[in-house]
């Protein structure tokens, strides 16, 4: 395995109401070299916040994070700081993540430098080569972001993603906040760049028909936990866990993302992540809850050699 998320938790005190935010609680997911994982769940179920420690922008509070056998995010916080990164982050928006005031060769002119990946008389050649390869012509390098487009910009995070040589890239929402016109011509470069360099994926999503597009495997989160995980066209055509399955009925044209005809809805929010609900935090909102789901935490449990899930009353 490429990368190793074992029992992780995320926990974020809140000092003035003496109160704790549980972003995440006991995460274990495994993403194999070439492979594309994709996570899918509502706003608030902790998949950004995965994605921040997997790069090493925060910590875990508790569990590990293991790539190539090496354990990392316990001492140092710079272990990914080496001479190849080996994990970038392409974040939702684009023109937030970008220096406005600098410009976009200067961008990623300035991670080549960082990680000393060429000699100083090579970086300008290099810079051109990478926004080719995301569709960016050369003549458009001294621009800044507010003179590009959305989608322009969005190619310009992923060529400086690039520039750190990468092995793995995490996508969190790489194209929601761009127009519906632009998204199918980023996600088709996804896939390109993915077979062309050999790239290592875990695509961030709330658009389930975007993940069916892109992974290998999906993984469905609530509050925090994983509760169904299996092959796209496992998870997708024939889910077992009720969330999933109102995930899925939720689209208006569900036929899009998979074959089944699903009318499950939901009543009621989305507990509190400050206060989830004893057992499984999914009872309150379940319509085949039973008493026993409020008292035990189900696990993730295979149906099949390759789909698990965490329901006591799918897994029988």
């Amino acid at each position: 395995m490429t990368l190793v998320i074992d029992n992780v938790f995320k926990k974020y005190p809140i000092r003035q109401s003496k109160t704790v935010v549980n972003a995440l609680n006991g995460i274990s997911l495994n993403i194999s070299k070439g492979q594309t994982l994709g996570i899918v769940g509502e706003s608030g179920c902790g998949k950004s916040t995965l994605a921040r420690l997997i790069v090493g922008l925060e910590s875990p509070t508790q569990g590990a994070i293991t790539w190539r056998d090496n354990v990392l995010l316990r001492g140092s916080k710079n272990q990914w700081r080496n001479h190849l990164s080996p994990a970038q982050l392409v974040f939702q928006d684009p023109y937030s993540s970008l220096n406005p005031r600098q410009r976009i060769g200067e961008c990623i002119r300035e991670v080549i430098s960082a990680h000393n990946l060429r000699k100083k008389e090579e970086i300008d050649s290099r810079v051109t080569e990478l926004l080719k390869v995301v569709g960016i012509s050369e003549d458009m390098k001294n621009r800044y972001p507010h003179q590009l487009s959305g989608g322009q910009r969005q190619r310009v995070s992923i060529a400086r993603a690039l520039a750190a040589e990468p092995e793995l890239i995490i996508l969190d929402e790489p194209v929601s906040a761009l127009d519906v016109s632009v998204r199918a011509d980023v996600m088709n470069l996804l896939v390109d760049l993915r077979k062309e360099f050999g790239l290592t994926y875990l695509f961030i999503s709330h658009d389930l028909s975007m993940v069916r597009h892109i992974s290998d495997v999906i993984a469905v989160m609530y509050l925090g936990r994983v509760v169904e995980l299996g092959t796209w066209d496992e998870v997708l055509d024939n889910p077992q866990h009720p969330y999933t399955k109102a995930l899925i009925a939720a689209i208006p044209d569900h036929s899009q993302v998979g074959q089944m005809d699903l009318t499950v809805s939901l009543e009621g929010e989305v507990p509190s992540p400050t206060n989830i609900p004893l057992g499984c935090a999914f009872h309150v909102r379940c319509p085949i809850a039973v008493p026993n789901c409020s008292k035990m935490i189900p696990q993730l449990l295979p149906i099949k050699s390759s789909q698990s899930v965490a329901c006591s009353e799918v897994v029988k």
